[in-house]
């Protein structure tokens, strides 16, 4: 049997060779150790700071008010924010990371969200998802309750896509009112029974509506592009030339918007005397003049006319289109005319500021179209509390109205915000998520009375009403708050 070799029986040289060996292989090992924990602590800080930038890139989108969303390269859902569920509340809840959009899509039109799907869903699926495909120009796309939401995509460098959208409903609600109130404006002047007839500067006739055809004689394409001299009998004829380069040089002016004879004359040569009224129209790329001409013999038909469509026109520029009360402009017009009138007459004025409370939890739990429904409700009311000929309501801006009283104190105005709290509180519109406890939808009335003075505006008096409001806020809402009497030191 072959004795054990101990450390003793080594040469010392190779026992030292051994020992360096063992020293330089635990070196090793506690190097390589300590590159394991420095990478483990590396991927650890990088998943720190991966789910710190996460969290703030979530806080950031939720921040934002339009609707974001983002897919990946796949078209699987990666994120979104609350204002994108908004949008769709009843097949938001069934939303999930990784989600296809198709899939997305299909719940939102199977939930009748998108109002032009419905009746042609596969029709407007393909188109819809050719789009999201190869993103281009944004498009609007209407939702139910007359909202509408303009939608921008756009491919990221990975080949994800991004989405957003954005609330235009007012936007859109106040083109298509535009849109009725120029297609009215049409209609008018085409059943007119007046001619009416527009130039350029150069006076090339550009339109000209049925009446003027039939009082002239012309067909249409036989009038425009022609000079509007054509149609006057001597000696307008002579002098409009005259006319004309002095308007150029900015002394015509008193000839503009007065009411006149005028010689004028049919295609068949036969004389006419008409009464001609011309207003010029400026915008930014052309100037236009329009002429209203009337044979004499209807004189009173035309004034009756066309104060109606004035008035028409006065309306729609003055109105709020949802609720048909005032709007600001002509809030702001009567403020102005009832504080110079208390500066003359020394009689009283008031002002009172109205907001529904917490319009926005009723808004997103009831709708965007309740919301308009309730605001209407809300109008009726204040309407009905001041009734007087003088009173004026206007909608000052979302869920904000105001009543102008003119001739009534601090008592008068205590006694119709009353009015507008009970009225409203007989209705019982239900508001389930208001945390005043009632369950019901109410007011928030800030008052200002006094007489105006000079030194004194109707826009410290519109800030005294709004601080008002503000301290009924401020003291749990539902009530309405009198600033002090606005009057001289």
């Amino acid at each position: 049997m072959t004795p054990a070799v101990t450390p003793a029986d080594l040469p010392a040289s190779l026992a030292w060779g051994l020992l360096l060996a063992l020293l330089l292989a635990l070196g090793w090992l506690a190097h390589g150790w300590r590159r394991a924990r420095d990478a483990q602590r590396q991927c650890e800080a990088l998943a720190r700071t991966a789910r710190a930038e996460r969290a703030e890139l979530i806080e950031g989108i939720e921040t934002l008010s339009e609707a974001y969303s983002m897919f990946d390269a796949d078209d699987r859902l990666l994120i979104y924010n609350q204002a994108f569920a908004r949008l769709y509340p009843a097949s938001a809840p069934h939303w999930r990371p990784g989600m296809r959009y198709e899939d997305l899509l299909r719940g939102i039109i199977a939930a009748g969200e998108v109002t032009p799907a419905i009746g042609q869903e596969e029709a407007w699926l393909a188109e819809r998802m050719q789009m999201h495909r190869a993103p281009g120009e944004p498009w609007l796309q209407e939702l139910p309750g007359n909202r509408w939401v303009r939608i921008y995509e756009r491919k990221t460098a990975s080949g994800g896509t991004i989405g957003i959208r954005a609330d235009v409903t007012e936007l859109v609600r106040t083109q298509q009112a535009l849109q009725t109130s120029q297609a009215q404006l049409r209609a008018i002047i085409s059943t007119a029974g007046v001619a009416i007839v527009t130039t350029d500067a150069e006076g090339r006739m550009r339109s000209a509506n049925p009446a003027a055809l039939r009082l002239f004689g012309y067909e249409l394409d036989e009038m425009l592009g022609q000079d509007v001299a054509m149609l006057m009998d001597e000696p307008e004829r002579s002098t409009h030339g005259h006319y004309l380069l002095r308007f150029r040089q900015g002394q015509g002016g008193q000839l503009m918007g007065r009411a006149r004879e005028f010689n004028a004359l049919h295609k068949s040569g036969r004389p006419l005397t008409v009464q001609l009224s011309v207003s010029e129209v400026r915008s930014e790329a052309e100037q236009l003049f329009v002429a209203v001409i009337s044979d004499l013999t209807e004189r009173k038909r035309f004034e009756i006319e066309l104060q109606h469509a004035n008035e028409q026109l006065l309306r729609l520029s003055t109105t709020d289109a949802l609720t048909e009360l005032a709007n600001r402009r002509l809030l702001m017009q009567r403020l102005e005319d009832e504080w110079r009138r208390g500066l003359r007459t020394g009689a009283p004025l008031s002002l009172l500021l109205v907001d529904v409370d917490y319009f926005k939890l009723y808004n997103d739990h009831y709708g965007h179209q309740a919301g308009d429904d309730a605001l209407v409700a809300v109008a009726s009311v204040l309407r009905n509390s001041a009734n007087r000929p003088a009173d004026l309501v206007a909608r000052y801006g979302g869920e904000e109205f105001v009543l102008l009283l003119a001739q009534t104190d601090t008592e008068g105005a205590r006694a119709v915000a009353t009015r507008c709290r009970e009225l409203l509180a007989g209705l019982a519109l239900a508001h389930e998520l208001s945390p005043l406890g009632g369950g019901l939808l109410t007011l928030s009335i800030g008052m200002v009375s006094g007489v105006p003075y000079r030194g004194s505006s109707a826009s410290q008096w519109l800030a005294q009403a709004d601080l008002a409001l503000y301290q009924a806020k401020s003291q749990g809402r539902d009530r309405a708050v009198v600033a002090p009497v606005f009057s001289e030191a």
